[in-house]
């Protein structure tokens, strides 16, 4: 179904195609080239190294025909729904593309690290990552040679926002034929007016995550202006000049704590493994606006609080007359993104793999999503009869049947040996370069 993607210039890769792939649904611990030649029978470091960091077959022609297969999949429903996340990958050093001190997600914290924006497409637990772009900071856009290193395509060398990154996603889904219903996002998005307002531009029906501070008003800080009564005037009604002050906003938090008590009722979110899970959910019309636009645009506040107390903020352009369990639904669908990262993280190696450029970034964040898609598409067609078959348990089905190295004493001692070469090349090098580095520096007297 995939192979004729891995046949270039005549070519053919596809059998380290499948040995990669094999090595991702695998039993190993870390899921990086060097453990998967030492756990996928007939592959060889070498090959696999050039497949992923330079063969030249097309990352984006896979995830095409991946989007599309998710979407034949779990597309066309009414509660079909296309999310954007970003995950993050800490890694040592500066020479991986993208990687700089900024937030990890994973860890909290700000680390050394990539950053990845992803899309999932999906309804409900049956979800897959369909799209991916990696996020390129301002130092290394403006650092031509840097980017030249790490072969970044020339015309990649520039810096997008990730809200940016995950509006051209969402534009890409459509013009494939995405049939999702909604688009989700956390707050790094939801906070962005550029964001928002571009998927209105899209027709792009949203749920946003938005910060407590957010501020938003009850009443349309923008009014148009008033049309002379006499009748005597053709031209167009025009927008009045902003006249909201600081001082008629309010932070979402705070206009939750003087009506969410009054006015919050109970509703079902969504099903969880423990029954239906039930919130308190309170729905708000309010107007959004950046202060510069001529225009506020109309929007409907969703505050929900869970069992610990904690409040939930979101931002919907759903029509007005929405019901709240709907829009409590949409609201708490944004989990099966996550949903996707922990299995692609857990199970299929997501996050270990050890390639600095570009083009090796791709192609592997590339495999992994169609090791997604297998499990899916697995999880889907066993429903009926398996209904709780998971990522996990396939990865351990699968370890029966793909073919595996003899894991005799020769062959772990063999493997050992290899790794401890690699490691002691490693370190010589390093040494090497801390030596030159340290002679290059200039004598203090």
């Amino acid at each position: 179904m995939f192979e004729h993607h891995f046949i270039v210039r005549g070519k053919d890769v596809i059998r380290h195609a499948q040995h990669y792939l094999s090595g991702l649904l695998g039993k190993e611990r870390r899921k990086n080239i060097e453990r998967i030649e030492a756990d996928v029978a007939e592959s060889d470091y070498e090959n696999l190294q050039q497949f992923i960091s330079d063969s030249p077959w097309s990352h984006t022609a896979v995830m095409a025909q991946v989007a599309t297969e998710v979407e034949a999949t779990r597309g066309g429903q009414p509660d079909t729904s296309l999310y954007v996340d970003e995950s993050s990958f800490t890694k040592k050093g500066d020479a991986s593309v993208g990687v700089q001190r900024q937030y990890c997600g994973r860890l909290g914290k700000v680390e050394n690290c990539q950053v990845g924006v992803f899309a999932s497409l999906g309804c409900g637990p049956r979800a897959a990552l369909v799209d991916f772009r990696l996020f390129l900071p301002v130092v290394w856009a403006d650092d031509l040679a840097r980017c030249a290193k790490a072969k970044v395509p020339e015309d990649q060398r520039v810096h997008r926002t990730k809200p940016a990154l995950a509006l051209s996603m969402i534009a890409a889904a459509r013009a494939r034929g995405s049939t999702h219903r909604w688009v989700g996002a956390d707050e790094v998005y939801g906070n962005s007016h550029a964001f928002t307002d571009g998927l209105d531009e899209l027709g792009e029906t949203f749920v946003v995550d938005v910060a407590c501070k957010t501020k938003v008003w009850t009443h349309d800080p923008c009014p148009p202006a008033p049309t002379p009564d006499d009748g005597t005037s053709s031209r167009p009604r025009p927008r009045a000049r902003p006249t909201a002050r600081a001082d008629k906003a309010v932070r979402v938090d705070r206009l939750t704590a003087r009506r969410f008590a009054a006015e919050a009722r109970e509703v079902t979110i969504r099903d969880a493994t423990k029954g239906p899970r039930q919130a308190r959910v309170w729905v708000c019309s309010v107007w959004n606006w950046d202060g510069k636009t001529p225009t506020a645009r109309a929007r409907l506040l969703i505050v929900r609080q869970d069992a610990d107390g904690t409040f939930k903020y979101s931002l919907s352009n759903a029509p007005a007359d929405t019901a709240w369990e709907r829009l409590a639904y949409m609201q708490a669908q944004r989990f099966w993104i996550e949903r996707c990262f922990q299995d692609a993280k857990s199970e299929l190696g997501m996050a270990q793999y050890e390639v600095r450029g570009w083009t090796g970034w791709h192609h592997h964040q590339t495999l992994v999503c169609l090791a997604l898609l297998f499990t899916l598409k697995e999880r889907c067609q066993a429903k009926a009869h398996t209904p709780l078959l998971s990522a996990r348990d396939l990865v351990e089905l699968l370890a029966q049947y793909l073919p595996r190295r003899p894991r005799s004493e020769a062959e772990v001692l063999l493997q050992m040996q290899k790794r401890h070469a690699a490691r002691q090349r490693d370190l010589d090098n390093r040494r090497r370069r801390f030596q030159r580095d340290q002679r290059k520096k200039p004598l203090r007297i």
